[in-house]
């Protein structure tokens, strides 16, 4: 059903592990995955790009670059604003800046149960 339409673009690059990774030598890959993607899923399921959110976490579930196409809709685990960064905005932060993502500040929540926040707590920063 559309109403909780949830995609995964998976790049076949391992080396791009999650958004710090990312610089303007990456803009045509992601340019690529925003056009592509979108037109995939307008072919295959009848959703506008208009009616698409398409975003990657920051910190990501799992180390290996990819990027979530979920319906607007949908209020897909992690879209929120704290967790989710638009593609569309990452390319052009990228495009404003090549090293944008190895430099800026990126805040994201942790629920007390997860490894990184008692890590964060053992070393005294949480």
């Amino acid at each position: 059903q559309l109403d909780d339409l949830y995609l995964i673009a998976l790049v076949h690059r391992r080396d791009l592990t999650s958004l710090r990774d990312l610089t303007a030598e990456h803009l045509p890959l992601l340019r690529n995955i925003l056009q592509e993607g979108q037109e995939a899923v307008t072919k295959h399921f009848s959703v506008p790009a208009s009616q698409l959110r398409i975003y990657l976490h920051y910190q990501p579930s799992y180390y290996h670059l990819h990027v979530h196409f979920t319906a607007l809709s949908y209020d897909a685990p992690g879209c929120s604003v704290e967790r989710a960064h638009l593609l569309a905005d990452v390319i052009d932060n990228l495009a404003m800046d090549s090293r944008y993502y190895q430099k800026r500040a990126l805040t994201f929540p942790l629920r007390a149960d997860e490894l990184l926040f008692k890590k964060f707590q053992e070393a005294g920063r949480a």
